[in-house]
């Protein structure tokens, strides 16, 4: 699965079918660069999730519209739901196990 850019035209479309991870994240931000690492390498695990990438910078309006208030923000949208949030980077077994625990529930 290829990363996805999202900006304000495409984001709802992107979330709306299947289950995402969106991450928002900032060009200054330590962190995101840290979980962009994290995601690229992760992604070809995860063929059963998409993964779209939001910066808060060039999207402030996505930001606010999702009350994202620090980033890196993780979300997980499963058909276009929210289903579970976390702020601060994420580690590949805490993904899956959100994978596991809202993927297929």
């Amino acid at each position: 699965m290829a990363i996805q850019n999202a900006n304000q035209s495409n984001f709802k479309e992107l979330i709306s079918e299947g289950f995402v991870l969106v991450d928002f994240w900032g060009t200054t931000c330590g962190p995101c660069k840290a979980f962009s690492r994290i995601l690229e390498d992760t992604a070809a695990e995860l063929p059963m999730m998409d993964i779209v990438k939001v910066n808060v910078d060039d999207n402030p309006e996505l930001a606010e519209e999702n009350d994202v208030m620090a980033v890196p923000t993780v979300q997980f949208y499963k058909d276009g739901a929210l289903v579970y949030e976390h702020i601060g980077v994420m580690q590949p077994n805490e993904i899956k196990q959100v994978i596991s625990e809202y993927l297929y529930s």
